[in-house]
């Protein structure tokens, strides 16, 4: 594990915005199962995160599990080719960007290799996840993509707002989820514009309402995550982000005024019940 503080790249006073724990050396000769546990021996428990955000090491294996899959191929395991000094200045400016419109703590990240094609074809060859308040976790192709430098700048965009929600509620139900990922789809799109390949471009305007409609008594589920946001089968790829986004650019359009740092503190009813659709 290499560790470094990120520092602002905009600040005189070069403020610390956060610290990166990159997991990109490693012996790719082992399998996943044997990669993973290698990866958590480097991982020490902390006060104020856990193990990378999680209560239990065990936990964070399973997680660790199920974002790093090589399709059980041992040969896709691949050394990890993309030079520490590329990816530091793209997270620093990503975090630059988080920092000047939301007011928060410094970011812990972890930065893992990932060998799945769906992240590689699918997402530009990152994905992120956030388990824990001002804690997120990179997931990284070891070679880059045609885009690799956008899908990583957007993912960290997307993934701290998340950790910055953690800190005002948790997510419980179906509703939740849809504005958590609502919102970081929307910070998004407001630094780098809409385009047809983000999640939250799957579905028009029109299609993402019908969606919500039918979801809408579902609202208080707490098994739907996948089945709406990635599984692709009863719900398109993506619905609940597409949803999730018209739900809070909905509300932004009734509330122009409001700021991301009031954004994030909002509950998901307040957002829902003021975005100003006859749903």
């Amino acid at each position: 594990m290499k560790t470094c503080q990120i520092t602002s790249t905009t600040s005189k006073d070069g403020t610390i915005i956060g610290t990166l724990n990159l997991f990109t050396e490693y012996d790719p000769s082992l399998n996943v199962e044997g990669l993973i546990d290698q990866f958590l021996e480097k991982i020490p428990h902390s006060e104020d995160m856990g193990y990378a955000g999680f209560g239990e090491k065990e936990y964070l294996k399973d997680s660790l599990m199920y974002n790093i899959p090589a399709n059980d191929d041992q040969k896709n395991i691949q050394s990890f080719s993309i030079p520490f000094q590329e990816i530091v200045p793209i997270i620093e400016k990503a975090l630059d960007i988080c920092h000047k419109y939301v007011d928060t703590s410094s970011t812990n990240i972890f930065l893992f290799p990932t060998f799945s094609d769906f992240v590689k074809e699918k997402m530009g060859g990152v994905s992120g996840y956030t388990p824990y308040k001002n804690t997120l976790l990179l997931f990284v192709s070891p070679t880059k993509t045609l885009h690799w430098e956008r899908a990583l700048t957007e993912t960290i965009c997307h993934e701290f707002m998340h950790t910055v929600m953690d800190n005002h509620y948790e997510r419980a139900n179906l509703l939740d989820d849809l504005i958590f990922e609502g919102i970081a789809e929307s910070f998004v799109s407001f630094h780098f514009g809409e385009r047809v390949d983000m999640p939250s471009q799957a579905l028009s305007e029109q299609d993402a309402l019908e969606w919500l409609k039918k979801i809408k008594e579902h609202f208080s589920s707490t098994e739907l995550y996948y089945p709406v946001f990635l599984e692709g089968k009863e719900y398109p790829l993506w619905t609940g982000y597409a949803v999730g986004y018209r739900l809070v650019e909905a509300y932004k359009k009734q509330h122009s005024q409001l700021t991301w740092n009031e954004m994030v503190r909002l509950t998901p009813k307040e957002i829902f019940s003021e975005s100003g659709l006859n749903i």
